[in-house]
């Protein structure tokens, strides 16, 4: 299960298996950029510490998946007390809390129940931070017209995070098959290195690729010594796909961006009324083309796992395409 979800050779992870209606645990890193041991198992939390292999700094994460009886979540609070004891430095605890905190975070709530108030006081306790979800209101949600939901799901940090970090912030995903938004940790911005023009693989499973290939190289027109025309031709098609990559058909984040604010409008609306016919069918077309674009994403990050970049796919150029 952990190869299908992140593959290579250098990944590395921690589990707690799964138990009763308690869903499982798991915590995944790249031994490149961090030696992580892990520190504390209990009953519904794991806890692991991690040190960066390029830089003088440490972290303790720890996952959660708190069960939905009241009592029972006492000891998800006792686990993580526990455990506080044993470390120094940033923590963040992250997963399903099985409860709220606010009335707010909860759909037709009129009462902040006891749960909600000692789940509070714990964070309280713990001198932890919990930052704003931006852009929703619940992270889960129940029945097909979202009869229930709530925010159960978050990442809380411990001060020590704004010393090392700027602009920390979590945001929700867009849910697809689970009742759970994810929601990643965002913290600064990335460098953008200067970008190099590569084939994707994944191009090849597009419908019509081969034969917009084929036409867009009939059309070049160049005279000269074959390795002359032969380099001429590829510098054209080169330019082609680059063309073709800025634009939806050629560009995987692009298609997910679609993909995601059409299901995005559709919950929006499943809130506010039931869908109709016609939205239903849409929904569950938008989700087919979802699965095929996970395919095409697996294939693109299995060629960028095993540096399997080409200029050029040579199978492209046999068979009926001459020079």
């Amino acid at each position: 299960m952990v190869k299908q979800i992140w593959e290579g050779r250098w990944i590395r992870y921690a589990c707690l298996e799964a138990s009763g209606t308690r869903g499982g645990i798991l915590l995944m890193w790249d031994a490149r950029a961090w030696m992580g041991e892990v520190l504390e198992i209990g009953s519904y939390t794991i806890t692991c510490k991690f040190e960066s292999q390029t830089q003088n700094f440490s972290c303790h994460i720890s996952g959660v998946y708190a069960p939905n009886c009241y009592k029972e979540r006492r000891v998800v609070r006792e686990e993580l007390s526990s455990v506080r004891g044993l470390m120094e430095g940033p923590w963040a605890m992250c997963g399903d809390f099985n409860v709220s905190r606010y009335i707010s975070e909860k759909k037709n709530c009129n009462r902040r129940t006891k749960g909600m108030r000692e789940f509070s006081d714990f964070k309280e306790d713990m001198e932890l931070v919990d930052m704003q979800l931006e852009d929703a209101a619940y992270t889960w949600f129940k029945g097909g017209q979202q009869e229930a939901a709530s925010r159960i799901d978050r990442i809380v940090i411990s001060k020590e995070w704004d010393d090392t970090f700027n602009n920390l912030k979590q945001i929700p995903l867009q849910r697809l098959g689970s009742d759970h938004i994810p929601i990643p940790l965002i913290t600064g911005c990335w460098e953008r290195n200067k970008s190099y023009f590569k084939f994707e693989n994944w191009w090849l499973q597009s419908e019509g690729f081969v034969d917009r290939v084929r036409e867009w190289w009939s059309s070049f027109s160049y005279t000269g010594r074959p390795d002359y025309v032969l380099a001429c031709k590829l510098k054209a098609l080169k330019l082609k796909l680059k063309e073709w990559k800025q634009e939806e058909g050629g560009n995987l984040g692009s298609q997910r961006r679609r993909l995601l604010e059409q299901l995005a409008e559709l919950d929006t609306e499943r809130v506010k009324r039931t869908l109709t016919v016609e939205e239903t069918t849409k929904k569950v077309a938008v989700l087919l083309e979802c699965e095929e674009l996970v395919k095409k994403d697996e294939v693109s990050w299995r060629q960028k796992s095993r540096v399997l970049w080409f200029s050029t796919k040579w199978q492209m150029l046999t068979g009926d395409i001459t020079i």
